[in-house]
């Protein structure tokens, strides 16, 4: 066995002195300010709408609506462990909590309302201006929280959590598992790496000799790195460190993190993991289809100068139509017709379709800057909106392409469980364009089923934005 000591006790003890001295203060702090900023969004939210109906503006405005929401909303935020300082790196994370926390909370408000006869006292204009005006103060809170607490953290004044780590093999902490743990507080003040060939009785003297050590260190926690092929060892570990008080976490490799991460449910007195996840529930599409149809009508509204200037620039430029319509399969491999803006002097559509290369001589002038621009891909505004689209899932490839990676690829199949979109997990990570290797293609095909298997109308939205991002700095041809 090897220990690493991260500091001498001396330091380490003051550390964590200091980090649990400011660990309670910080976190009143951040519950107050939650707390003032609704107060404060509630006053402007009622001043702003008094200005807008022209009412008085030395008109009072009562406060107790304000005061209900903020004591909700921390409340609720609490048990949620929203303001665990390590949480508050992920923000998708505190975006759902924030969401759904804030929702609850006016929802406590009408009730409450309800309960108390006094709905006809609240005004419903102040109320809505101020569930937008709250949201986003307490969106701004947390974007000032993570600014503070990336320098706070790094620099070790806030420490959540003093931890043992133990591993049967060195570690790299330049590596994605384990650079970010001071980062987000985790205080790693001993690593030991065990010998996994020793017998039982070896193993148990190493664990006692761990556990003397790491009390002298106040540690509050155990972190075990284990891959997938040492299971056996950690129901050893598990069962030898329950003399311990102190919780102990597994910190796994990608196998294991991608299983423990997928659903559970009961099945016969013990747990089922969920590998395949099915299609969309009623209330998951009907989300998905209402972003469908908002986003979708109102980019048809706003591009529609552009979209007639792109058509009639096709017309004069070469012969044939405008739109380009080409077979491909939908959800569950319904096939549909795509449309697309004509970019190519051919319009294959049969058994052989040849992809588009850098430099292909069949695409027509104006067709190369549409393909450059993904001007081309706007008429499937037009599949969107009748449903054989969505904005976001797996890209629609043609028949011929289909039938063939569908015998090369094994996964291949697994795209059709999601309607096709426009834009997808796949492009925004760089995988755009032409796939002239089966490598490229099985890459692409990777990040498609990892977004069929973890679907949310939040990634959706993230990968709306990120394609705009993509879009001015990457070229499709």
């Amino acid at each position: 066995m090897s220990a690493t000591t991260y500091g001498s006790e001396d330091v380490s003890a003051t550390i964590a002195s200091r980090g649990a001295s400011l660990q309670r203060p910080f976190q009143v702090f951040l519950i107050s300010g939650d707390f003032l900023l609704i107060l404060v969004s509630y006053l402007v939210a009622g001043v702003v709408y008094r200005q807008f109906m022209g009412t008085p503006a030395d008109q009072e405005v009562p406060i107790g609506a304000g005061l209900i929401v903020g004591v909700a909303f921390v409340a609720i935020a609490f048990f949620q462990r929203v303001y665990d300082s390590h949480r508050l790196f992920n923000g998708m994370w505190q975006a759902r909590k924030v969401v759904f926390v804030w929702m609850m909370s006016l929802a406590i408000l009408a009730l409450i309302a309800f309960l108390l006869k006094s709905t006809t006292s609240l005004s419903r204009g102040t109320t809505i201006v101020f569930a937008i005006t709250g949201l986003v103060s307490l969106g701004a809170h947390r974007a000032a929280w993570r600014i503070g607490l990336a320098s706070s953290l790094a620099k070790g004044h806030l420490i959540d959590r003093r931890v043992v780590l133990l591993s049967l093999k060195s570690l790299d902490f330049t590596s994605n598992r384990f650079k970010d743990l001071r980062k987000n507080g985790f205080d790693v003040v001993r690593h030991f790496v065990l010998n996994a060939t020793q017998d039982d009785a070896a193993l148990d003297a190493e664990i006692l000799n761990i556990i003397r050590q790491s009390r002298t260190t106040n540690a509050e926690e155990f972190l075990l790195a284990i891959d997938w092929n040492e299971l056996p060892m950690l129901q050893k570990l598990s069962q030898r460190l329950r003399q311990v008080p102190q919780p102990i976490r597994l910190l796994p490799d990608f196998p294991i993190a991608d299983l423990v991460s997928r659903p559970f449910m009961p099945v016969s007195g013990t747990m089922a993991i969920e590998i395949q996840r099915p299609p969309l529930s009623i209330f998951e599409r009907a989300q998905k289809r209402c972003l469908d149809i908002g986003l979708a009508s109102i980019a048809l509204l706003m591009l529609a100068p552009l979209l007639i200037i792109s058509a009639v620039l096709i017309k004069l430029d070469s012969e044939g139509s405008i739109i380009f319509r080409q077979s491909r399969r939908g959800f569950n491999g319904k096939p549909f017709e795509i449309w697309k803006f004509r970019s190519m002097s051919v319009a294959e559509n049969g058994h052989t379709v040849t992809q588009a290369t850098k430099q292909d001589r069949r695409v027509t002038r104006v067709g190369r800057f549409l393909r450059k621009t993904s001007i081309d891909e706007l008429p499937q505004l037009w599949n969107v909106l009748r449903g054989e689209m969505s904005l976001v899932g797996p890209r629609p490839h043609a028949l011929a392409h289909d039938n063939y990676y569908d015998q090369v690829i094994s996964n291949y199949v697994y795209r059709h469980h999601m309607k096709p979109g426009l834009t997808g997990w796949a492009q925004v990570n760089g995988f755009r364009g032409e796939t002239p290797t089966i490598d490229l293609m099985e890459k692409r095909v990777e990040y498609d089923v990892w977004y069929v298997s973890n679907w949310s109308i939040w990634l959706d939205m993230r990968i709306i934005i990120r394609t705009a991002m993509v879009m001015m700095y990457q070229d499709a041809y």
